[in-house]
């Protein structure tokens, strides 16, 4: 199955020129989709959950231009990073003064004026798979960890530490299975629904910090 590279921008016109430059950048091997954003956090998040094999995403800074969004690039990060740490993030934008903090948050800032340059393009194609190939090490390392606390869990029961990484790894597990899922039963529905209103009000928080 082909990886996904996610591209979340408000404009048509900019989703056809910078998909096509991301696409140079990643490499035939992998698949740059470009869509714009949903109104809100939790809208893009259901939306989001629909792309299998999902490797990266590329997010533009400005989401409100075209669609009237409630949040900028930046904060669509850190709302995917309060569930994944780890899943490689980037900002797109020309104006790189503008980008407030924590930086921390994105593997790498892209500059738009520099994207056709084709020594920036050079170095953003090695600095994005190295990310891709730490990330597919990351899933196959939880896969392995998840079974052995599952086995664990039958056989002698889990320390608290370890029931706690466990259920973030099957958290994570259960919201790769629920995209592949054409109809979500109920409960689990609701489940979800808990997980982004709890990913809304710490953001809320976050602001009001």
């Amino acid at each position: 199955m082909t990886e996904i590279i996610v591209f979340i921008d408000d404009e048509k016109t900019s989703r056809l020129l910078y998909s096509a430059a991301l696409q140079d950048i990643y490499g035939e091997e992998y698949e740059v989709v470009a869509i714009p954003p949903d109104t809100t956090i939790a809208e893009m998040f259901t939306t989001l959950e629909k792309y299998e094999s999902v490797v990266s995403i590329v997010i533009d800074e400005k989401l409100h231009v075209e669609v009237g969004t409630d949040y900028k690039g930046s904060q669509l990060v850190e709302a995917i990073r309060i569930t994944d740490n780890k899943l490689p993030l980037y900002i797109l934008t020309s104006e790189m003064g503008l980008i407030e903090p924590p930086f921390g948050s994105v593997e790498y800032i892209i500059d738009k004026s520099k994207i056709e340059e084709e020594a920036y393009k050079t170095q953003l194609t090695l600095l994005m798979r190295r990310h891709i190939n730490s990330f597919n090490e990351i899933k196959g390392w939880r896969a392995v960890r998840f079974d052995e606390l599952l086995q664990k869990s039958v056989e002698t029961g889990l320390t608290p530490e370890e029931q706690k990484e466990y259920s973030e790894l099957d958290t994570l597990r259960i919201r790769q299975a629920l995209a592949n899922e054409p109809i979500v039963p109920a409960g689990e529905l609701d489940e979800r629904e808990r997980m982004l209103e709890e990913i809304e009000n710490r953001l809320k928080a976050l602001d009001q910090e």
